[in-house]
C-alpha cells in the first residue's frame, strides 16, 4: 500500500525531481540488471526519482506515468491538449496524454476519462510502445506473431496485442519473464519501463538525418577461411549486456538459418562482471539464469554441458575495480570455472572499445586496452585462448565506430546487428585458424 501511495504522489508531481545525478540513485545499485537503463533515463530526465533519490523501480507503473515517460523519450513534442475530465492542465502527464491520443498511441478508458492512475499490464504497455514506433523513426511491422509460439502462454495474449508483441519480440525489445512465459497480464514496473524505452530509443541509433553512417575500414578478412558452424555446437557464451545483444542477434538469425553459430548456448545478463560473478547467488545478484534458475557461473557452465567457454567481461569491472583488480577477478573466476569443469576449453574475448565521446574518467579505451593486455598475459600463464574481438570492432582512432554502436547518444558501448555479424565472422575465422594449427 505504501508503494501505491508513493506512486500516486509521483503522478501528482509532488516528489518528482529532475536533474538527479546517476550516482545519487539510492535504490538501484550498479550491479542491478536495470542500472544501465535506469541511469540513462534519469540522466536524460526521461524518468525521475523522488527528492530523496529513490527511483522506485519495483513499483508498478500507471498509465499517466508511462505515457509521460514515452512522451519525454520522444523529445517532449507539442500535441493536442488532453480532453479528459480526470487529466487536469496542472498534471505532469497533461501534455503527454494529449500528444499520445493525437498520435494514436492510446485513448481514454471511456469517452470522458483517461484513468491516469490505473496500472498497466505488460500487453497494454507493449502495445502503447509499438504504436509509438513511428515517432522514433521506426516502421511498424506486422505478421510476426508466429515467433511467439515458443511461449507456453501465448494463447493468453489478447488478439489486439499480438501484432505489437510479435514485432517488438522480433526486435529484441520484448522478452519473456524468464520462465518460458510472456505473462501478458502481469504488471509492468518502472525498471521494466526504463528498459523498454531505452531499447526503443536506440533501435535506430548510429544514423543521423536518415543516412547510414560510414562503414569503418576495420573489418574481418572476407577471404579468410571460416570454421563450420558445428565448431560452436558445444560452446557456451558468457557475458554482460554486450553479449546479451549477441544473444538476441543469434536468436533472430536462427529463425531463418537454424544452424547459425551452431548449437551454442548463452549465459548472459546485463551488468554482469567478473567481480559480481564471484558473489553468492541472491535476489540482488546478477548471475545469469540457466533453465530458469539463477546459478553461479561455475555451476551453470557445468550444468549446460559445454566443452568450450567464450567469455567477455570487463565493461562492468574496469570502471569499478580498475585494470589490475578487474583482471585478477577474471582470473579467479576462470579458475573456479575450470575446477568445476576441468576439460573445458576457455576462450577469453577481449573487452571491446567505447564510442568516441562516451568515455568516462576510469572506464575509457586506454584502460580497456590495458585490461586486455592483462587478459592476454593471464591467458598465456594459464593456457587459455585469447580472442582479440576488439581488433575488428575498433576504428583507426581506437573507438567503437558509429556503424557498430547502437547507443552513441547513451553509453556508447553496445552493438548494432552489423557489429554482431562482424563479431561472429571473426570468431569463425579465429576457430578456423586454430583448427589449422
Amino acid at each position: 500500500m505504501l508503494i501505491q501511495q508513493i506512486v500516486a504522489y509521483l503522478l501528482a508531481g509532488v516528489l518528482v525531481t529532475g536533474g538527479t545525478s546517476v550516482t545519487d540513485i539510492q535504490d538501484v545499485p550498479q550491479d542491478h540488471w536495470s542500472h544501465p537503463y535506469v541511469s540513462y533515463m534519469v540522466e536524460h530526465e526521461i524518468m525521475y526519482t523522488t527528492k530523496a533519490g529513490h527511483f522506485l523501480g519495483e513499483a508498478q507503473i500507471n498509465r499517466g506515468d508511462f505515457v509521460r515517460s514515452l512522451w519525454l523519450a520522444a523529445g517532449s513534442p507539442e500535441g493536442a491538449q488532453a480532453d479528459f475530465t480526470d487529466v487536469r492542465p496542472e498534471d505532469p502527464c497533461y501534455q503527454a496524454v494529449g500528444w499520445a491520443v493525437e498520435q494514436g498511441i492510446t485513448q481514454g478508458t471511456d469517452a470522458t476519462t483517461f484513468s491516469p492512475a490505473a496500472y498497466l499490464d505488460r500487453e497494454q504497455a507493449f502495445t502503447f510502445l509499438w504504436r509509438a514506433l513511428p515517432v522514433f523513426g521506426v516502421e511498424q511491422r506486422e505478421g510476426l506473431s508466429g515467433g511467439l509460439a515458443e511461449f507456453q502462454d501465448v494463447d493468453a495474449v489478447s488478439n489486439w496485442a499480438l501484432t505489437a508483441i510479435g514485432d517488438l519480440y522480433d526486435r529484441g525489445i520484448v522478452s519473456g519473464n524468464g520462465e518460458g512465459a510472456l505473462a501478458p497480464q502481469d504488471p509492468v514496473t518502472r525498471s521494466e519501463t526504463a528498459t523498454l524505452l531505452y531499447k526503443t530509443m536506440h533501435l535506430e541509433a548510429g544514423s543521423e538525418g536518415g543516412t547510414e553512417p560510414a562503414v569503418p575500414t576495420t573489418t574481418t578478412d572476407t577471404d579468410a577461411p571460416m570454421a563450420d558452424w558445428s565448431w560452436f555446437d558445444d560452446a557456451v557464451f558468457v557475458g554482460d549486456s554486450v553479449s546479451l545483444k549477441l544473444t538476441g542477434y543469434v536468436t533472430k538469425m536462427r529463425k531463418t538459418e537454424p544452424d547459425y553459430l551452431g548449437k551454442a548456448q548463452f549465459l548472459t545478463a546485463g551488468s554482469l562482471g567478473s567481480g559480481n560473478a564471484l558473489w553468492e547467488v541472491s535476489d540482488q545478484s546478477v548471475h545469469p539464469l540457466y533453465q530458469g534458475t539463477k546459478m553461479r557461473l561455475e555451476d551453470s557452465i557445468h550444468a549446460c554441458g559445454a566443452k568450450k567457454l567464450y567469455i567477455l567481461l570487463g565493461m562492468n569491472d574496469v570502471g569499478m575495480y580498475g585494470v589490475d583488480d578487474s583482471a585478477a577477478n577474471m582470473e579467479t573466476l576462470l579458475k573456479l570455472i575450470q575446477e568445476k569443469t576441468p576439460d573445458l576449453e576457455i576462450f577469453v574475448q577481449s573487452a571491446t572499445p567505447i564510442h568516441k565521446g562516451n568515455e568516462k574518467k576510469v572506464l575509457n579505451n586506454a584502460n580497456l586496452r590495458a585490461y586486455n593486455e592483462k587478459l592476454k598475459e593471464m591467458c598465456q600463464r594459464n593456457g587459455y585462448h585469447y580472442v582479440d574481438v576488439a581488433s575488428v570492432l575498433t576504428d583507426e582512432e581506437g573507438y567503437l565506430p558509429s556503424a557498430y554502436c547502437s547507443d552513441a547518444s547513451g553509453m556508447g558501448m553496445h552493438f548494432t546487428d552489423e557489429a554482431c555479424r562482424i563479431w561472429v565472422d571473426y570468431l569463425r575465422q579465429d576457430a578456423a585458424a586454430r583448427q589449422a594449427e
